[in-house]
């Protein structure tokens, strides 16, 4: 079987799983195609992309569920291709759960041990750490139809993390729970897992829920790997407008690069700063939504880069408004403070735009 060609970083010692130049096929149609990235030990990697883009079939492939058509899957430098499944010793958790709705807590979360055999002393011993670590320790003997569908998913995540696997891959975990409680859950799956120092690989199509969890991030599009990155980098700089589009970007300018440090768009000659220029193929300008604030609330100075325009819409958010502004011709949206509140709609408005906000994309 076809390997491929080493990628940058790979067959690093540091790292703890590779997936080097990994496709996948389904009636002829490809479904992954030269899919590349390295984790190490303890990272927790969220697969983010919309439906179909590929992300369930790669946390599969990883499981050994499915088989790839090229490329290879390395964990700690050993090639897991032809290892079943079941020897892999990765512990998954769905959305569904899967749990046995006439055992108990206790029972559910001792069914990965008993089926390894486990001594009765350590399965007692692991289950309890486990149930312990998710604030489930008082409800063993509760049935999973007496529980909420947070303690729900607790009791699906001790089940996977009480056999201490290797790797644990995650398929939309919390896709069921209700916004609040996802916004909670993601932050307690996060510290549970660092303070096991479980390396584990997360799908989701939630960016809020991915960026709250994840080390590292891969952006998948129609099977492809678009950006593989932290966080930070990948809301900072995507590399390309379909980045950008799937995080919700919408100042998006098409232009052209005029000279080094400016670009020339639908609002004039912009500057961008030299760490946040692309080599020629730049033709898309982003101006992240953050990057403004009113000109009469700024200290900017007299050469700050201004932009002016008419409100469009207006809507309170809490900590902040979102903008709706028209420049020209171009319509443009924002994210400003509170205070001091913006214009109505329909009056006039002038921003101080952030150099940083603006970074140069290709198509």
């Amino acid at each position: 079987m076809k390997t491929g060609r080493k990628v940058q970083g790979m067959q690093d010692k540091s790292n703890i799983l590779e997936v080097d130049r990994l496709s996948n096929r389904y009636e002829g149609q490809p479904l992954l195609q030269d899919i590349s990235f390295a984790l190490k030990q303890g990272e927790i990697l969220c697969l983010l992309g919309p439906s179909g883009s590929g992300k369930t079939t790669l946390l599969r492939l990883l499981a050994g569920l499915e088989k790839e058509d090229a490329g290879s899957i390395l964990f700690c430098g050993r090639d897991i291709r032809a290892v079943p499944s079941h020897k892999r010793n990765f512990g998954m958790m769905f959305q569904e759960y899967a749990l046995f709705p006439h055992k108990s807590v206790q029972q559910n979360v001792a069914f990965g041990l008993e089926m390894q055999h486990c001594p009765p002393d350590e399965l007692v011993r692991r289950v309890r750490t486990v149930l312990e670590l998710v604030g489930l320790l008082g409800l063993e003997h509760r049935k999973i139809d007496e529980l909420s569908g947070g303690e729900r998913q607790r009791v699906a995540l001790a089940r996977s993390l009480a056999p201490e696997p290797q790797l644990l891959l995650l398929d939309e975990p919390l896709g069921s729970l209700d916004r609040a409680l996802r916004d909670r859950l993601t932050g307690e799956i996060r510290t549970i897992l660092k303070s096991l120092g479980v390396t584990a690989v997360f799908v989701t199509h939630d960016q809020a829920e991915a960026f709250s969890i994840a080390d590292k991030v891969a952006i998948l599009y129609h099977g492809t790997l678009q950006q593989f990155d932290t966080p930070e980098h990948l809301y900072r700089k995507p590399v390309n407008s379909t980045v950008a589009g799937f995080l919700g970007f919408r100042n998006l300018l098409k232009g052209s690069v005029e000279r080094q440090g400016i670009f020339r768009s639908s609002l004039g000659n912009l500057p961008v700063r030299a760490e946040n220029m692309v080599p020629e193929t730049a033709n898309i300008l982003l101006i992240r939504p953050e990057g403004a604030t009113l000109a009469h609330s700024s200290t900017a100075k007299d050469d700050a880069l201004r932009l002016s325009g008419t409100i469009t819409s207006r809507q309170f958010q809490g900590s902040s408004y979102r903008i709706g502004l028209r420049s020209g011709d171009t319509p443009l949206a924002f994210d400003l403070p509170i205070d001091p509140p913006p214009p109505e709609i329909g009056r006039p408005i002038e921003l101080i735009l952030n150099p940083s906000a603006l970074v140069l994309l290709s198509e």
